[in-house]
């Protein structure tokens, strides 16, 4: 019999691949650069939109008026800055929007002698809410009956 060095075994289905003695590793692959550009989009993108999502759902949770909508009911408050939305069932609920007119002026609104509340015959009061010096919507508010 001769001296003949047997081969190797095939390697198992599954099982990880070892490289011949002394043959060099293999080089560990490189994150591809488009990866990485997608995380950064991904960074860019959903920061501002978590940042919105949160402005919006502050709105809603402290209550600020310019969120409102029919139906809602706002406290009695001493101040427009004051107002804010609450339950109607709220022992401090005072107001419900009856209506609201989008896009008034707010040099264009007089709450001594508002006509943008005309279409809502039950309000009795109504609230500008926007940007100093600009637009803003109006909130045409009746007396809460408890």
């Amino acid at each position: 019999m001769s001296d003949q060095a047997t081969p190797p075994a095939a390697p198992q289905a599954g099982a990880p691949f070892t490289p011949p003695a002394g043959a060099p590793a293999p080089e560990p692959a490189t994150p591809s650069k488009g990866r990485n550009v997608g995380k950064v989009l991904l960074r860019v993108i959903a920061v501002p939109v978590v940042l919105i999502v949160a402005g919006i759902a502050w709105k809603f949770a402290s209550g600020d008026p310019t969120v409102a909508s029919t139906g809602d009911c706002l406290i009695e408050a001493a101040s427009a800055d004051d107002m804010k939305t609450v339950g109607c069932d709220d022992a401090t609920a005072h107001w419900k929007v009856v209506g609201k007119v989008d896009n008034i002026k707010e040099a264009d609104f007089k709450p001594t002698d508002d006509t943008s509340c005309t279409a809502y015959p039950t309000a009795e009061a109504s609230l500008w809410m926007g940007r100093e010096g600009g637009n803003g919507d109006v909130l045409c508010l009746e007396p809460l009956k408890k």
